[in-house]
């Protein structure tokens, strides 16, 4: 019987190997800085698998922005496989008053309409990261170093994909393992906020294990790091996202099959 189940999983995972995954990215700056959909497709490719991909990322745009851009036209198009939403930086991290006002709602409209013309599709929060330093800008204590507005967005990423039935991608938590884990690996801009190369990769390695399941050890494509810091941050994927899967997928996620599968093997 167990023979059984892991062939048909096996079997499963072939057929879903040879698709190609058809993805939206809705976000703003921190989406579209060093074309992370690209990254995330070259990797892809790179592994015998494929990401066809398109985008809306105008910096500094909101769900409630995008609630009434161009993103709910491309998301009514239907077809896609994985939605992925990315809130303005800050805002998630705002007191909760804030965050039930200008995020919950929207994230809830968004994810309701990618469920309503989508039939099989995963949406997917992409969870950020707090900046280098904090916050301070808006006088709210919590933000004002990393480790509170980190956790900030970590717990407001995970109700929104607990409220809304959606996947969580924690690229935030990869951010924070390899903060505490391999420091010299810079993942920020010069600003502390936008992700550097090093950063986008961790992104993308990231979104690699979320749509297809597989172990980011196995990812060979490299956008020009050093080799070294190219593989703490595939370990960092692989202790974060990929030993954990069942916490970051929804309950329909397929990638949850294919990662049983890979278990199994």
């Amino acid at each position: 019987r167990y023979v059984l189940l892991a062939l048909l999983a096996f079997g499963m995972a072939n057929v879903q190997a040879q698709e190609r995954r058809r993805v939206l990215f809705i976000g703003n700056s921190y989406t579209q800085f060093n074309n992370l959909p690209q990254m995330v497709a070259d990797i892809a490719e790179s592994m015998g698998e494929g990401v066809e991909f398109q985008s809306n990322t105008p910096g500094g745009c909101t769900f409630e922005m995008h609630c009434q851009n161009q993103s709910m036209v491309m998301i009514c198009e239907g077809g896609w496989d994985f939605v992925v939403l990315q809130e303005q930086s800050q805002l998630p991290a705002f007191p909760m008053d804030s965050v039930e006002m200008f995020v919950f709602p929207f994230a809830q409209r968004l994810v309701d309409s990618i469920y309503a013309h989508n039939p099989n599709v995963e949406p997917m929060f992409f969870m950020t990261w707090g900046h280098k330093n904090g916050d301070t800008e808006f006088g709210y204590p919590p933000m004002d170093t990393y480790e509170g507005m980190d956790s900030l967005l970590y717990a407001r990423y995970m109700q929104m994909g607990e409220d809304n039935d959606a996947s969580v991608c924690p690229v935030g938590r990869v951010w924070h393992y390899l903060r505490d884990h391999d420091a010299d690996i810079e993942l920020y801009m010069s600003d502390g906020s936008h992700p550097s190369i090093a950063g986008t990769y961790a992104a993308a390695c990231a979104f690699n294990t979320m749509f297809f399941g597989h172990n980011p050890d196995s990812i060979s494509y490299n956008p020009g790091l050093d080799q070294q810091e190219a593989r703490a941050i595939r370990f960092a994927v692989h202790k974060v996202v990929y030993d954990s899967l069942w916490k970051w997928q929804h309950s329909g996620s397929p990638s949850l099959v294919f990662h049983w599968e890979s278990w199994m093997s």
